[in-house]
């Protein structure tokens, strides 16, 4: 009984732990330096509320709409990266879904729209989309 227990847990395990995988990359696209692992938010987004530039978005208040342009510089962790516009760079956030299907290098020009987010003493960007220019 102790064994058939054991060989289910490890099953149910093993079977949740391959799903995961990262072969969703080559399915959602991603941000592709050699090294990187990682679909379109729908919904309104008022563009004249936008901020668009990293250095107005370093100074936004939190969940202030942004829309920027420039490229990735760094990716930093899994969907963390350093994003670099003319006026300066910022931490980004990329959901998974926000990629749909691109795959994005440092030298591509990129729009991204998603909201600021101030926790505590870090400024980030929430990234919801990612449009390649």
């Amino acid at each position: 009984m102790k064994k058939a227990i054991i060989l289910t847990t490890l099953l149910a395990v093993s079977t949740v732990s391959m799903a995961k995988g990262d072969g969703d990359r080559d399915r959602h696209g991603g941000y592709h330096d050699g090294k990187a692992r990682t679909h379109q938010s729908q919904g309104f987004f008022d563009e004249s509320l936008a901020v668009k530039s990293v250095a107005d978005a370093l100074k936004a208040t939190d969940d202030t709409p942004v829309l920027l342009e420039g490229q990735i510089v760094k990716q930093i962790d899994k969907d963390e990266f350093i994003f670099k516009d003319a006026t300066g760079e910022i931490e980004i956030d990329v959901s998974k879904r926000a990629w749909n299907g691109l795959n994005i290098g440092p030298q591509d020009t990129i729009q991204i729209r998603g909201k600021v987010d101030n926790d505590w003493n870090k400024v980030q960007v929430d990234v919801k989309q990612i449009t390649k220019k």
